[in-house]
């Protein structure tokens, strides 16, 4: 399993990217493993031959998870950590980001059957790429060879929901191989012990779950369960395609949306200076109810609200004034033509996800803000030799 000429950490010198956690654990390579070093030695064999270059070197951007995987051997892991501790392959906690910065910078090839749906908003060169990335598959011999691939383009609720396990995947909420999201505790209440804690207070934030506990991730402490938590639906409103407000309803609850709603509905007119909406949207434009076994959206507007249903090319139809109408997944109701609204595509809403009604950042700063701090640094942990 000596690979270790062809391993580097000089983005210069590789031919390739690899998302490593996504070819050792692919259990449709070669063995029928769930993890299996064995593939990394095979795909390294497989680019000789596809390169016809004995000396081809790969940037291998490895999963922390992937260095205890208890589905790999002992000498496996042992294999793992001496290439990270040599300084062969880069090791953090998500690789995904990574991979993506090392694309963005250096246009290497990338070999993964990821469709890095969380970041197709801050790599929008991702959706329907067709040049950047390739598939790894099993040929004859006991090697891995690759095939260029298309990224998937990502519907909106698709990239919504992707986004939401990626979260919940790093606070320990979310198994990426098997049960998916720990519903049996993302669907409970939870007070901090702490007094005054801002977190598990009136608002409801995202909880950790590390080796079985429950905690506050401000304060560490183990949280203590309340009962069942309410059904919630979490909502967005979009101002000339950005993302201006989120906000959540549980069963019962009810709030108006426009230019400026009274009794704290969510108040766009901060967003809409500047645009023909302003003189459109109304006051109190909307109400948006969160009934038993639907979002419901009841027109309050002197000007109209429309809702596009859901698919490609979808009809748009006007309700009447006061008319009441349940809101599907895929659907968006229009308040102008610069200004939608509809339900988000998590499955789970909490209340630190909430941004533009108590969020006073602007969608162009906080872009701007984003892109400063992705600047590229040639690798993001020292490397370490033996000592």
């Amino acid at each position: 399993m000596s690979i270790d000429r062809h391993l580097t950490l000089d983005v210069n010198s590789a031919d390739f990217i690899v998302d490593m956690a996504n070819v050792v654990r692919n259990d449709g390579l070669l063995t029928m493993r769930r993890a299996d070093l064995s593939r990394l030695v095979a795909l390294v064999n497989g680019l000789k031959q596809f390169t016809r270059d004995e000396t081809v070197k790969i940037y291998a951007v490895c999963d922390r998870s992937v260095l205890r995987d208890g589905n790999l051997t002992a000498d496996e892991r042992a294999m793992l950590t001496s290439w990270f501790e040599n300084g062969l392959i880069e090791v953090l906690r998500t690789a995904d980001d990574r991979v993506l910065e090392l694309r963005n910078v250096s246009s290497l090839p990338v070999i993964s059957d990821d469709n890095f749906g969380d970041y197709h908003r801050t790599y929008p060169w991702l959706s329907g790429n067709r040049d950047a990335f390739y598939s790894p598959y099993s040929v004859d011999g006991g090697t891995i060879s690759i095939r260029r691939r298309i990224i998937r383009v990502l519907a909106e609720r698709e990239i919504a929901r992707k986004e939401e396990e990626a979260l919940l995947l790093q606070a320990g909420l979310y198994d990426r191989r098997d049960a998916g999201p720990r519903r049996d505790l993302l669907n409970r209440l939870w007070k901090c012990p702490e007094q005054d804690c801002p977190m598990f207070g009136p608002g409801h934030a995202i909880p950790t779950h590390r080796r079985g506990v429950v905690r506050c991730p401000a304060h560490e402490l183990p949280l203590i369960d309340l009962g069942p938590r309410p059904a919630r639906t979490q909502l967005k409103v979009k101002v000339d395609g950005d993302v201006v407000a989120r906000f959540t309803l549980a069963v019962g609850e009810s709030t108006t949306v426009g230019r400026a709603p009274l009794n704290n509905g969510v108040a766009l007119a901060r967003w809409l200076e500047g645009t023909p909406a302003i003189y459109k949207v109304s006051r109190s434009h909307v109400e948006i109810s969160r009934e038993a076994v639907a979002v419901v959206v009841r027109d309050l507007s002197t000007n109209g609200t429309r809702v596009r249903k859901a698919g490609r090319g979808g009809d748009i139809i006007k309700l009447r004034p006061r008319q009441a109408r349940p809101l599907r997944h895929g659907e968006e109701v229009l308040l102008h033509d610069l200004v939608t609204l509809s339900m988000s595509g998590r499955e789970f809403a909490f209340a630190d996800d909430e941004v533009g009604v108590h969020d006073p950042v602007p969608p162009a700063l906080r872009q701007a803000t984003m892109v400063e701090n992705r600047r590229f640094i040639p690798s993001k942990q020292p490397r370490r030799g033996k000592r």
